[in-house]
């Protein structure tokens, strides 16, 4: 018979194997709600999400009591899931949004920068090359990405927005 600090430190262990897989719960949670999948798409998250559970569960069962599985060891995975949902997960959820809108915010920012950067030389060259062109031929020019509505607007317009 295992001495009770030993007992003890094995539900401590399943508790925590509990609260983890709530945290790994709402980040698949989370990962659905930004990319809502298909049908296919989800059964094959889906069992990414538990061959990503299984391990993790079971190196804490390992960790606990050498992989035994008992009833103190559902109950206190239970205890842990419950522990988690009712304390933490509204704050995590909260969290991981915040954290995510402001990555997609420097994300976006960058990628404003970056894109007409890098379409200004197609431009350029369009405006000489292919412009000229179709102007001679008669046709439209072709253009890459059409006028955004806050250029086509002028300064003062936006000013007062």
């Amino acid at each position: 018979m295992e001495s009770l600090s030993a007992q003890l430190y094995a539900f401590a262990i399943t508790i925590l194997a509990g609260a983890s897989s709530g945290l790994i719960f709402d980040g698949y949670r989370l990962l659905r709600s930004v990319l809502r999948p298909g049908v296919w798409s989800t059964a094959v998250m889906d069992l990414f999400f538990w061959l990503v559970l299984a391990p993790v569960l079971t190196i804490y069962l390992l960790m606990a009591n050498w992989g035994e599985l008992r009833f103190y060891v559902v109950i206190g995975v239970v205890l842990g899931l419950a522990f988690y949902y009712l304390l933490f997960s509204h704050l995590i959820i909260r969290s991981l949004v915040l954290f995510m809108n402001s990555i997609g915010k420097i994300i976006s920012g960058i990628l404003g920068i970056l894109i007409p950067i890098m379409v200004l030389p197609v431009g350029l060259i369009q405006d000489i090359g292919l412009g000229a062109r179709a102007r001679g031929r008669g046709r439209k020019k072709f253009r890459i990405m059409p006028a955004l509505r806050w250029q086509s607007m002028g300064w003062a317009n936006l000013r007062r927005r």
